[in-house]
This record gives C-alpha cells, sequence and structure tokens, in this order.
C-alpha cells in the first residue's frame, strides 16, 4: 500500500531538520573550532525551530480558520461566469 502524500511530506521534512539539528551539533565535536558548545546549541535551535515553523504552517492549511471573504459583487460576478444561480 502507498503512502498518503502528506504522511511522506511530513516524515521526509522532519527527517531533514532532524538531520540539521542532530547530525551539525555532532559533527562540530570532531572539528577542531573554538566554541563548541555554541555551534552545537545554535545547530539545534535551529533545526528545531525552522522545523516547528515548518509544521505550524503545514498543519494551519490543514484547516484553516478563516476562509476567503467576498463581497456581494464578487459572488454575483462569479455566479454569472459560471453560469449557476443560488
Amino acid at each position: 500500500m502507498a503512502a498518503d502524500t502528506g504522511t511522506l511530506t511530513v516524515v521526509l521534512v522532519t527527517v531533514f531538520w532532524a538531520a540539521i539539528a542532530i547530525i551539525i551539533p555532532v559533527a562540530s565535536f570532531f572539528k577542531n573550532i573554538p566554541n563548541k558548545g555554541v555551534v552545537s546549541v545554535v545547530a539545534a535551535i535551529t533545526g528545531f525551530c525552522c522545523w516547528l515553523f515548518w509544521a505550524l504552517c503545514y498543519m494551519h492549511q490543514m484547516n484553516p480558520l478563516i476562509g476567503p471573504l467576498l463581497e456581494n459583487t464578487t459572488i454575483i460576478a462569479l455566479m454569472d461566469i459560471w453560469d449557476t444561480s443560488v
């Protein structure tokens, strides 16, 4: 059975940001750079914050709280273009 595209998207983006948040801090310990702790914390927080921002935007599109607000003239014009009636 094929995975749902929404599920696949969530998994792929989560894996991407988890890799950023995990691999960069771990890799910084193997390099001889100053402030290894700061680099690790900044990379981990960046990965988490970017993932959280993406997840919230993605979830907001699933069930928006506010739909489009149309004026009466716009509705009448659309009904005329689409040849529909109320």
